[in-house]
């Protein structure tokens, strides 16, 4: 019951950024196109976030569209191309690659953090199967190695960094050959 509130909380805040953002523009919208990031199937996406469409519905007085995307990629150019107008999670990297492209095109409306307690932190894991003999990154040597995606943050900013620190070199040379390959899966689903 917690998670759902503290969701609710976190869409409350991020509502009134919005709201307060629309009355300040002269024209107030018909349509709010919103941006789902990737990460489960396109149908679980978009049947996941109809509470979400509805409250905005209702809320902003608008016809909220779901665009929903495969991957971080299709969320950031939804932004630049003008196709998205919202998102309301986004990764730091996704962020970046927005507004280094275009520092227009994105705006911070609100970020809502609940961590009382400081439990809560940023992770990337590297993970094998349970029986695998791998346990350090120094036994994955050798090996292939998969990101999940370019634009993401734990799923390639974040381990790319810590590798190129770790291994030297960088993806495109294998981190100094210390890996067979260096591939992407193209999600965090996959």
């Amino acid at each position: 019951m917690k998670k759902y509130m503290t969701g609710a909380v976190r869409l409350s805040a991020m509502v009134a950024g919005m709201m307060m953002a629309w009355q300040a523009a002269a024209a107030q919208p018909k349509e709010l196109n919103l941006g789902i990031l990737g990460g489960q199937n396109a149908t679980q996406q978009i049947g996941d976030n109809q509470c979400v469409k509805a409250f905005l519905d209702k809320e902003l007085n608008v016809d909220t569209k779901l665009r929903n995307s495969s991957d971080y990629s299709g969320v950031i150019q939804g932004l630049l191309g003008g196709k998205v107008d919202v998102v309301l999670s986004m990764s730091p990297s996704s962020y970046a690659s927005v507004y280094l492209n275009n520092p227009k095109a994105v705006d911070i409306v609100g970020i809502a953090v609940d961590d009382k307690d400081q439990s809560r932190g940023y992770h990337s894991v590297v993970i094998v199967k349970a029986d695998s003999p791998y346990k350090t990154l120094d036994d994955l040597k050798g090996k292939a190695f998969g990101f999940a995606d370019p634009d993401s943050t734990s799923g390639y900013l974040i381990p790319n960094h810590a590798f190129k620190e770790k291994f030297g070199g960088n993806a495109d040379n294998k981190y100094n050959n210390t890996f067979s390959s260096v591939t992407f899966s193209g999600g965090h689903e996959q």
